[in-house]
């Protein structure tokens, strides 16, 4: 409770919510408790009249434990990241002997079609306040990473999804609306590239694009192959052993860094 004097009363009225807070709580928004000091003030009330007197005013404080990045106005606020991981599938095109890497086929060079193998992906959540709606983080959706970012190799992040909702709430005892913006994106260590087996029913000889034929031995002709044929990545026929696996590109690239920072 705080007694006011006549001088106050004379002078225009009740004092200004800064002064009641200094001459109660005996500093400001933030300030900590008299006794039990791992709590701060975050909100204060004040009801005038009280038990219908003029000259005493019930100074109402909530204290709470608030960390450092909360007495900050809510546009000032660290980017809040968290990391979660998940199981995912992959088309199985490879697999590792040692420390070399091969096609995954048959002894034949022949893929086997619609396997899948396990990878385990992060989806990283970035999470920030904004005095307006960002269009700048909206605008990445779908991007991967262009070069290195938060230690993973370019290619590797991809934005899947940017969540932005109004918000408001009461800062420093003012109220206080603003957007908060969430940016999904996804890990993956194969990386997000379109990995393609090179092969087909034609190849390049000479500059001309040639129909792949194998040999019929029971007619003892050559006939156009009823299966694709291997080809070394630069379009030409592999005779022997496996084809070369190609890699592809589908998304946009965005320097992610320069728009989400780092933790």
């Amino acid at each position: 409770m705080c007694n006011l004097s006549d001088d106050t009363l004379t002078a225009g009225g009740p004092p200004d919510i800064a002064t009641i807070t200094a001459a109660t709580a005996g500093s400001s928004w933030g300030a900590y408790h008299p006794v039990h000091t791992a709590l701060r003030l975050r909100k204060i009330s004040v009801n005038e009249r009280w038990e219908d007197d003029p000259y005493k005013l019930e100074v109402v404080g909530e204290y709470a434990l608030i960390t450092s990045d909360e007495l900050l106005s809510p546009t000032a606020r660290a980017s809040q990241w968290a990391f979660e991981s998940q199981a995912g599938q992959i088309p199985a095109l490879w697999y590792y002997d040692g420390g070399d890497f091969y096609p995954l086929t048959n002894s034949a060079g022949d893929f086997f079609p619609g396997l899948v193998t396990d990878e385990s992906l992060v989806r990283i959540k970035v999470q920030r306040n904004f005095a307006g709606v960002p269009y700048s983080w909206l605008a990445l959706q779908n991007h991967v990473n262009s070069s290195s970012y938060l230690g993973c190799n370019k290619n590797t992040i991809k934005v899947v999804a940017v969540d932005v909702v109004r918000n408001a709430e009461e800062w420093n005892n003012s109220y206080q609306e603003y957007y908060t913006a969430t940016a999904s994106m996804m890990y993956r260590q194969s990386s997000h590239l379109l990995y393609l087996p090179d092969v087909g029913f034609n190849y390049i000889d000479g500059g001309e694009r040639r129909r792949g034929m194998v040999f019929d031995e029971k007619n003892a002709e050559w006939v156009p192959s009823p299966g694709p044929i291997a080809l070394n990545g630069l379009g030409a026929l592999v005779p022997t052993g496996q084809p070369a696996i190609l890699s592809r590109r589908v998304n946009p690239q965005a320097n992610l860094e320069a728009v989400f920072g780092t933790p």
